[in-house]
């Protein structure tokens, strides 16, 4: 989830990118997000894979759900792309998934995000 200017809680899938350096949101969120613009900001280019494309830096609070049910927040600043040629999905980059340790399980569709005092321990079968 991501909040957007109106305090709003907005539901957000991202797509786990290990190899992005930031978290961009899709285009699609450009009218929600835009009002969060850092006032000094200008238009910025991220550059990956798919070359240059141009987006806004924004703060804003993305949310998560904890297995209890309790409220997750990361904030900070983040992106969100202004074209949306750029990308179909938002993108989950290093600047928020470092702050845990992560477990990818496509056979069993699951994504954790783990922090203290959770963890994960690897054995032999």
């Amino acid at each position: 989830m991501v909040r957007a200017a109106d305090g709003q809680w907005v539901e957000v899938t991202f797509l786990l990118d290990a190899g992005a350096d930031r978290t961009a949101f899709s285009a699609r969120f450009l009218y929600l997000l835009k009002p969060l613009a850092k006032s000094e900001s200008e238009q910025c280019f991220l550059a990956g894979v798919g070359g240059i494309v141009g987006s806004i830096t924004i703060e804003t609070a993305i949310g998560f759900v904890r297995d209890d049910d309790q409220p997750v927040r990361v904030r900070g600043a983040f992106h969100v792309f202004t074209e949306s040629e750029s990308s179909d999905l938002s993108v989950l980059g290093r600047d928020v998934t470092n702050n845990f340790g992560i477990i990818y399980d496509y056979p069993n569709q699951t994504v954790a995000l783990l922090s203290p005092p959770h963890y994960y321990e690897v054995k032999k079968a």
